[in-house]
């Protein structure tokens, strides 16, 4: 039996005292007064109150099953927590300290529905929520909420931070990811989030599906963009980034119709010369975490073609947060500035973070160390998720650059408000904005109305190779 169903035998029980307490209060009164009073003779008034007592129970009774029938605590196709009762549970963790909330999906739940019918659905909901139990039981987790949320969506509550419990998320999901049910295909994922992010659960819940929504594009992308088997597609990374076999792209980003910054870009080369595109390799280079290496041969390079540039632009390249954080990077980008004085304030570090870093004090300070070595500090993907709102709040940056759906969307309503009131409250705080994906004359006039810094996309410039424009790589 699992925790759900002995809650709500539990439940169940403290109904039943409830029901049977007004019946044996009534009943002591009854046989008090008669005992007392009528002890030789049974008069009229025992039977008004005996038909009061009857009154009384037969309310009691319904009233108290139809409570029961209401206060329902599990969900009868998973025997999971219901979702009331799991938010009643969670809000009241949350306030107690570090939490984490897991969220475990059926991905394919619609399609098992219409091809294997609803009741093989329902089975599938059971057997995951059994499968779920037994693998949290054998990792050593009792008592701990789990719900049916809705849909395929199954919510899991934890105490401590999701850095304590992420590595059982991963095994989880990496056991039943292609799992089956009675020869039924069932493909499992999950998200991760805690209460670092928020201790409300209505938005901490909101920020676990768009994490979800986050992974299943990254796993999307990744699938649809492979030119290579996935078996051979490591190898040919860890080739490239070790000859330094890649060709830097770019595209140029306006201020006041000048040329201020080239935002750089990477295509990693096989060995045959073909390309592997960044949504192919960057997943391989976080899995086998490569991150700093490629960060630092990228920045190398990039050096070079800022030593050998003219025309004091500003090159913008894309750095994984993980790697300005650590020390080695830092001495290594320190080593780089101090030989050469002509690349201070000719670099930028885009940063971009699904999930809020919580020693935020000791990041934003390394971040100004690299500010004070010449290098701006760009916030990336802003707009789209609470981490980019939190991080523009608690660090000291010199840009925010927005994410490419309000370029790209400009011409709705919604995006037009939103872009407008986040570029005010950047600004505001001494913080110049960048917008990217303009592809068309009427996005880039309202951008200008809007006073927005800087200005990227097809319309003003197209992507091109880096070495056609500088002619040394």
């Amino acid at each position: 039996m699992n925790y759900p169903e002995s809650k709500e035998r539990e439940q169940r029980f403290k109904l039943a005292l409830r029901m049977g307490l007004p019946t044996f209060s009534l009943a002591a009164l009854l046989i008090y007064i008669s005992l007392s009073e009528f002890f030789n003779t049974i008069p009229p008034a025992f039977y008004i109150i005996a038909i009061l007592v009857l009154a009384v129970l037969i309310y009691f009774n319904f009233y108290l099953i139809y409570r029961g029938i209401d206060e329902r605590i599990t969900d009868p196709i998973s025997k999971t927590f219901t979702r009331e009762y799991l938010a009643k549970l969670l809000s009241k963790s949350l306030k107690k300290g570090p939490y984490t909330v897991i969220l475990i999906s059926v991905d394919n739940l619609n399609d098992i529905n219409s091809r294997y019918g609803t009741n093989n659905g329902d089975k599938v909901l059971r057997v995951v929520a059994e499968r779920i139990n037994s693998y949290l039981l054998d990792k050593g987790f009792s008592k701990y909420p789990i719900g049916h949320f809705k849909g395929g969506d199954f919510i899991i509550g934890f105490e401590g931070d999701k850095f304590t419990h992420k590595a059982v998320l991963e095994l989880m999901c990496l056991k039943f990811e292609r799992d089956n049910v009675d020869e039924i295909e069932v493909k499992i994922s999950g998200a991760i989030v805690d209460s670092n992010v928020s201790t409300n659960l209505e938005h901490l819940i909101e920020r676990l599906f768009e994490v979800q929504d986050e992974n299943r594009k990254m796993r999307n992308d990744e699938e649809e963009a492979g030119e290579f088997n996935p078996t051979e597609i490591e190898s040919k990374v860890l080739e490239a980034i070790n000859k330094k076999q890649f060709s830097l792209m770019y595209q140029e980003v306006f201020h006041n119709n000048r040329v201020e910054i080239y935002d750089t870009s990477v295509k990693l080369i096989a060995s045959s010369g073909k390309y592997i595109h960044q949504s192919s390799y960057m997943p391989v280079i976080t899995r086998m975490g490569l991150e700093r290496d490629f960060d630092r041969v990228i920045l190398e390079s990039i050096v070079k073609v800022c030593q050998e540039d003219s025309t004091n632009t500003i090159f913008a390249l894309n750095i994984a947060p993980s790697t300005l954080r650590n020390q080695n990077f830092y001495d290594k980008v320190q080593l780089l500035f101090s030989n050469n004085n002509l690349i201070a304030g000719r670099i930028a570090f885009v940063i971009s973070e699904r999930e809020y870093y919580n020693h935020i004090d000791t990041f934003n300070d390394l971040l100004q160390a690299y500010r004070r070595m010449g290098v701006f500090i760009v916030l990336d993907n802003f707009g789209t998720n609470h981490t980019s709102l939190l991080y523009l709040r608690e660090l000291d940056v010199d840009m925010v650059r927005f994410d490419g759906s309000y370029g790209k969307q400009l011409h709705q309503k919604s995006y037009e408000s939103l872009l407008r009131g986040f570029n005010v409250a950047a600004q505001s705080m001494g913080v110049k904005s960048w917008i990217r994906m303009l592809e068309n004359e009427p996005s880039y006039i309202s951008t200008k109305n809007m006073n927005i810094d800087y200005a990227q996309g097809n319309y003003l410039g197209k992507i091109a190779p880096l070495e056609n424009k500088q002619e040394i790589l």
